[in-house]
């Protein structure tokens, strides 16, 4: 899984999260209390970022229940440190890479949550123990530019007007001149190395896929499976690569509901089996109660009243016999019946007495037990 995800992660940071051209950007406030702040627009995406009732956001698009927003200053942005340059005072970077993927985390476990061009400026966060630029893992902190965006569930959001009209930044590309900007951004092509990585990620996911389906229907799991076949539908660079996507999705719900099925059916099987098993031992233990006695006198080893052991008593033995008094006179174990149905009843047995060591009474192991009468005692 991890080789499949780190593939996946080289492609899907070439697609980041954007504004729909013709969507109207609106201010909205929050309206639930601790509400996350996601890196996409699915709870698929991880939190980055706690939001509190009365925050103000500007929504730049919506997707199915989630509203894309700019992120607040607050919340964590991060860039590779090698496509960075510290200004000689210490209060930002300018970007020196082309396209250079925004984080919420200092690391490329996601996805990125934008990307910013080359020569933007970016305002450095101090980390506030050491008075530096805040560092990590090679990757270096910043306050969100306007490019960085995330997503929060509408029914948290409650819209309080328009945004104020702005204009939109320049194209990651832009010379250095400035140029007259198109009406409509043009859109990136994805290169030869782009795709290539994308088919070598899905073809090893459906790989991943089929070795899940061989597995025995009680130890398929595919629900990781499935959230990265939908983010390959999302976000895919090839069209046909999301179409299988899709399709992949389709056939792991179907698969699904057949495994449930599947799971429910045997687990009602094995409760059948349990149930004839408990009845069959049921039947067999009381089979050994019923030993007919033997005609003529019998030769009890000992006659007694049948008790327990005790709740923490860790013995070779079931239960006791004790004599009038109260006294132990051997601890019993009976291989064919349940003497828990004897209990404080009056018997007679006869069996083999033996000897376990670090154990201090004697067992006897019941051969023939009889419940006796007042006379049968004396």
């Amino acid at each position: 899984m991890k080789a499949v995800l780190s593939l996946f992660v080289l492609f899907l940071l070439a697609a980041p999260l954007g504004a729909q051209e013709s969507f109207k950007p609106w201010l909205a406030k929050v309206t639930g209390e601790s509400v996350r702040l996601r890196s996409g627009p699915s709870l698929a995406h991880p939190p980055m970022h706690v939001l509190q009732k009365g925050d103000t956001l500007t929504v730049v698009a919506e997707k199915d229940t989630f509203a894309v927003v700019r992120l607040p200053a607050a919340a964590p942005c991060w860039v590779a440190a090698e496509f960075v340059q510290l200004a000689a005072d210490g209060k930002s970077y300018t970007v020196t890479g082309d396209n250079v993927n925004l984080r919420c985390t200092p690391d490329t476990r996601y996805y990125s949550i934008g990307q910013i061009g080359k020569g933007a400026t970016l305002a450095v966060v101090m980390d506030g123990q050491t008075g530096k630029p805040a560092a990590e893992n090679e990757f270096v902190k910043v306050s969100p530019p306007r490019q960085a965006t995330g997503a929060v569930a509408l029914e948290f959001l409650e819209r309080v007007g328009d945004a104020p009209a702005e204009a939109d930044p320049a194209p990651a590309s832009a010379p250095a001149e400035p140029v007259a900007a198109p009406k409509e951004k043009p859109k990136r092509e994805p290169t030869a190395t782009e795709l290539e990585d994308e088919r070598k990620a899905f073809a090893a996911l459906e790989k991943l896929l089929r070795e899940e389906l061989a597995k025995p229907a009680l130890e398929v799991d595919l629900t990781g499976i499935r959230k990265l076949f939908e983010q390959f539908k999302e976000f895919s660079l090839d069209p046909k690569v999301s179409e299988k996507a899709a399709a992949h999705i389709d056939r792991i719900d179907s698969t699904v509901r057949l495994i449930e099925a599947e799971k429910k059916r045997l687990a009602e099987e094995a409760a059948r089996r349990q149930a004839e098993l408990d009845r069959l031992r049921d039947e067999a233990m009381n089979k050994g109660e019923k030993t007919e006695k033997p005609a003529g006198p019998v030769e009890y080893i000992a006659k007694g009243t049948i008790g327990s052991t005790g709740k923490n008593a860790k013995t070779p033995a079931s239960h006791r016999l004790f004599d009038a008094d109260g006294k132990v006179i051997y601890d019993l174990r009976w291989d064919k019946g349940d003497l828990g149905k004897l209990m404080g009843s009056h018997v007679g047995i006869v069996g083999t007495v033996r000897q376990y060591e670090g154990w201090p009474y004697k067992v006897l192991v019941i051969e023939r037990i009889d419940v006796l009468a007042a006379e049968e005692e004396k």
